[in-house]
């Protein structure tokens, strides 16, 4: 497990299942995180899905929890695209929309960083947001994401063609900026996890 801020990283286990088939059919969720309101999975997609994760290596999925109460509230991904250089895509969604507009999505975002740059050595992250997606592009912009492009009209959503927004962070932009990074976004719950995860004697 990981924990940052307000949320704990955990790997996805069956038991999760459940909750992972209800925000996958919730329009809202699906709109913001797919680009596609209407999805329509049910359990045996779910399952479906889960197997084909555990025999793939390059793709790594958690459950996220609020630490207080152990609430499970959402996903993070990241995919090993590798080659010459150490690079991963990222993707995050919040499942319950009454935990939205909270700050939780920047913590979520930071807490990736500090597993694929801090801990993994990564260089470099990519993300994508639909164009409506304010929320999600405020997010990335936030903890230091750049817009590099858009992926012209390569969605569908409500009877338009939409242009998907692509960013990417590189590690020497991120590690220089990680300390203010963790003082604006952690606040107070900086030094606990400075001192729970960050501080070891060699």
């Amino acid at each position: 497990m990981f924990e940052i801020g307000r949320i704990r990283f955990r790997p996805l286990t069956r038991d999760d299942l459940s909750f992972l088939e209800k925000w996958e059919n919730t329009f809202k969720v699906t709109l913001y995180a797919r680009g596609d309101p209407l999805v329509f999975k049910n359990t045996k997609d779910i399952e479906n899905e889960f197997e084909e994760y555990m025999e793939n290596d390059d793709k790594q999925q958690f459950i996220l929890e609020k630490k207080e109460d152990d609430k499970r509230i959402g996903i993070a991904t990241y995919r090993d695209r590798s080659n010459s250089v150490k690079n991963a895509n990222i993707g995050t969604y919040i499942g319950e929309p009454d935990e939205w507009n909270k700050g939780i999505g920047r913590e979520i975002t930071l807490g990736l960083c500090e597993m694929l740059f801090f801990q993994k050595n990564y260089d470099r992250l990519s993300a994508r947001s639909a164009p409506f997606n304010k929320r999600a592009q405020t997010v990335l912009e936030d903890v230091g994401f750049k817009e590099t492009g858009r992926a012209r009209k390569s969605g569908y959503v409500f009877g338009k063609r939409i242009d998907w927004l692509m960013f990417d962070l590189l590690r020497e932009e991120y590690m220089p900026e990680r300390q203010n990074l963790l003082e604006e976004i952690l606040g107070e719950r900086k030094e606990e996890y400075i001192k729970n995860t960050c501080k070891i004697r060699f």
